[in-house]
């Protein structure tokens, strides 16, 4: 059975969308086949695959309950439910209760033979993010290595139980530290806190890097657009530490690592 990987933030411009879409694409380098779904009505998990769309057909397909779209991209073994604005109708139409389950129902109708399914949510808790819940077994919440980052994981934590109610395979998998400076001493302090309310489930550190921002920018994720750079290593690493957690078959990966690279890190961080 696929894996369905809802990747939440309740907090905006944590790197949630930067995320799903670079382990996605990681994951399809190291050879599985991947469903991106673009769930949050921004559509920036969208166009971070180059990829524009009103949202018009996944609005329709949840109305009529019926097989989610589903458009390749650029990245082989790739494929995206593409999103846009028009989706944010979905929260007036589906109010909660049994109109946060006809996502799940969608997805079930959606044939494909992919490994895993990636669920980019909003960045709040509505009838949207909670479909995306009842549809995973898996939950990542990245977090931006701040005070403010670490009070919107705490926030997420009810949402999660009152999904587990009615999904009991839900359980939080990882959390990933995104524009992450370990120079710094907070970075510190919060990676502490971190561990200690997650323990065993904290992944590698995302660092800040000009690589992920200048990638949505291109279209593509940045494996594509800055392949041997920090941005792409930190992603392909976390990758392979999240495969095991989530249930993903092992297969033989494409890494990269600046040990093997002869230019030195700053001519790398410039590409």
């Amino acid at each position: 059975m696929k894996q369905v990987v809802s990747v939440v933030n309740l907090k905006g411009g944590v790197g949630k969308t930067t995320t799903a879409v670079n382990l996605a694409a990681c994951w399809a380098e190291q050879g599985k086949k991947v469903l991106l779904v673009d769930l949050d009505p921004q559509g920036s998990a969208s166009i971070c695959v180059g990829v524009i769309s009103r949202g018009r057909r996944l609005l329709d397909a949840m109305q009529k309950i019926i097989a989610l779209p589903v458009v390749p991209t650029d990245v082989q073994g790739l494929d995206l439910v593409p999103s846009g604005p028009e989706l944010a109708t979905a929260r007036q139409i589906f109010i909660d209760g049994p109109g946060d389950e006809i996502f799940s129902s969608c997805l079930k109708q959606t044939a494909g033979e992919w490994d895993c399914v990636i669920i980019d949510c909003p960045p709040s808790l509505d009838v949207l993010t909670m479909s995306a819940l009842l549809a995973s077994q898996h939950v990542i919440v990245p977090v931006e290595a701040s005070f403010l980052g670490l009070n919107g994981v705490k926030q997420l934590g009810p949402a999660v139980e009152s999904a587990q109610s009615r999904n009991p395979e839900l359980d939080i998998r990882a959390i990933i530290p995104c524009r992450a400076q370990p120079r710094r001493r907070i970075h510190w302090e919060i990676m502490d806190r971190l561990n200690e309310m997650f323990p065993g489930k904290v992944s590698p550190i995302i660092h800040e890097n000009v690589s992920l921002a200048e990638a949505p920018g291109r279209g593509k994720p940045v494996i594509m657009t800055a392949r041997i750079s920090r941005g792409s290593d930190d992603y392909r690493l976390a990758s392979l530490w999240l495969a095991e957690r989530v249930g993903l078959e092992e297969k033989e990966a494409i890494v990269f690592s600046y040990d093997e690279l002869s230019q030195p890190l700053e001519e790398v961080n410039s590409l």
